[in-house]
């Protein structure tokens, strides 16, 4: 072969690697960073999806809740209600008047966290004690209630000592201590459902049931 030829041809080859070699890449950064937006985009659609679904589960918890409450008080309604109608069915029968049944089984009622007899209950627990003097056969159970704050172990206890102050002050000014028993339901029967200061002073109470003494 002719040097020169071959020389030429060294040559042509040289050049076309070199031509290749300083072409520039195509850049890759474009696609992967859509990619990257679109994963962080469905991120947070999934992630609102969830909250929806958390809120609407506690939205129709809290409201089972409501319905579930309101049943409850008003099956403590209907119960306090047979309570005193039996009891006074039975003063009724011993002469007692409807003015004095409805005054012995007014309820009082407590501050919140406290046990102590308020005065403006003190006036309704002397008419209570002048029925009392006046009927000797008659014997009554106060029940201790509470709102619904608070353990249930602590509520007991605070009802308890809700009633005891009751029966302290009727023993206070001549009522016989067997004549009264005490009682506490804590927490467990409020009479207004509700999540607020005028439901909870309500239930923050103490109820009087009558009954004939026995023997």
């Amino acid at each position: 072969m002719d040097r020169r030829l071959g020389g030429t041809a060294v040559a042509a080859a040289v050049a076309l690697a070199a031509a290749c070699s300083s072409n520039p890449k195509p850049a890759a950064t474009t696609p992967q960073v859509a990619s990257t937006q679109q994963l962080a985009d469905s991120i947070a659609r999934q992630q609102q999806h969830r909250d929806s679904l958390a809120r609407l589960a506690r939205e129709d918890s809290i409201a089972r809740a409501d319905k579930l409450a309101e049943a409850h008080a008003d099956s403590v309604r209907a119960e306090v209600m047979r309570e005193t109608v039996a009891a006074s069915k039975d003063v009724t029968n011993l002469g007692l008047s409807a003015s004095d049944e409805a005054l012995m089984t007014q309820q009082i009622h407590f501050d919140y966290n406290k046990a102590d007899v308020l005065a403006a209950d003190q006036e309704l627990l002397r008419q209570k004690l002048g029925i009392l003097q006046a009927h000797p056969y008659l014997v009554v159970q106060v029940a201790g209630n509470c709102d619904e704050r608070g353990s249930d172990e602590y509520n007991m206890a605070l009802g308890e000592r809700r009633a005891a102050a009751a029966k302290r002050w009727l023993e206070a000014h001549g009522i016989a201590s067997d004549r009264i028993t005490v009682t506490s339901y804590g927490k467990e029967r409020p009479l207004d459902p509700g999540h607020d200061e005028a439901a909870w002073a309500k239930n923050r109470r103490d109820d009087f049931v009558l009954s004939r003494r026995v023997g």
